[in-house]
């Protein structure tokens, strides 16, 4: 019986094994440079991300106040105590804000009085919050009420977005884009642009100078946020960040 040459037959599988990996290697060489630079701005988006949402940060305090009677006759109340007992720095009195769950109550800064609307009537907690980046209402109610002691809460001291912060960026990225990249940390070759959503997908903000390259690649992450907006409401929205 004549015996088979497996010889021959194995001996190209060895070769044909050794081409693959020689492909796969040099395949991978190619690849690499893109690889890792595709990594490296997927780290800068969350780098960005990250810096983004601290600038558009700023620090806010609150402090609660029990009305544990109705308000009247008048419709305001004297809040007064509050800056006599030093609860609150007299250069924040020009940037305080007043409100309950439902609704924001405008002030009257007359120092040492500070009298908030609240309507004839009310009763309950009230919510006391200043930030150099709260602008008050103008004032809608009477002048007359007299000071009166309040059991006051824990004053808290934490950070918040707030819209204006976020306007600043969108200014900056037309007037000044450079700067910006600068002060947000982001390196040269690397573009960006971001998008400021409200609950309902509306477009409060949107800055980009140009679309990305179809020979780029592109990353995108949305947060989503909660922010103070120009009337001092917490409202709910998602931001969109950009880079390439």
């Amino acid at each position: 019986m004549r015996r088979l040459n497996k010889k021959g037959s194995h001996v190209g599988f060895v070769v044909s094994f050794v081409i693959f990996i020689t492909f796969l290697i040099f395949l991978y060489a190619i690849l690499q440079p893109t690889i890792t630079r595709d990594r490296g701005k997927n780290y800068i988006l969350g780098f960005l991300s990250f810096n983004f949402i601290n600038s558009s940060s700023s620090e806010v305090t609150t402090m609660t106040i029990n009305v544990e009677e109705p308000v009247g006759p008048q419709s305001c109340i004297n809040l007064q105590q509050i800056v006599d007992d030093d609860k609150i720095p007299e250069y924040m009195v020009d940037h305080l804000l007043f409100k309950t769950d439902e609704e924001t109550f405008t002030y009257q800064k007359n120092l040492p009085n500070i009298r908030v609307n609240t309507g004839n009537g009310f009763q309950g907690i009230l919510n006391v919050y200043y930030s150099e980046k709260i602008t008050p209402l103008p004032y809608d109610g009477v002048s007359g009420c007299s000071p009166k002691n309040y059991p006051l809460g824990v004053i808290k001291t934490y950070t918040e977005v707030f819209e204006s912060n976020i306007e600043e960026l969108y200014d900056s990225y037309y007037a000044e884009y450079g700067e910006l990249k600068l002060q947000l940390g982001i390196p040269e070759g690397t573009e960006f642009s971001f998008i400021l959503y409200d609950a309902e997908r509306n477009i409060i903000y949107e800055a980009k100078n140009e679309d990305p390259p179809e020979t780029q690649s592109v990353y995108s992450e949305e947060i989503p946020i909660e922010y103070i907006d120009g009337e001092g409401q917490l409202k709910f929205g998602f931001l969109v960040i950009t880079v390439w």
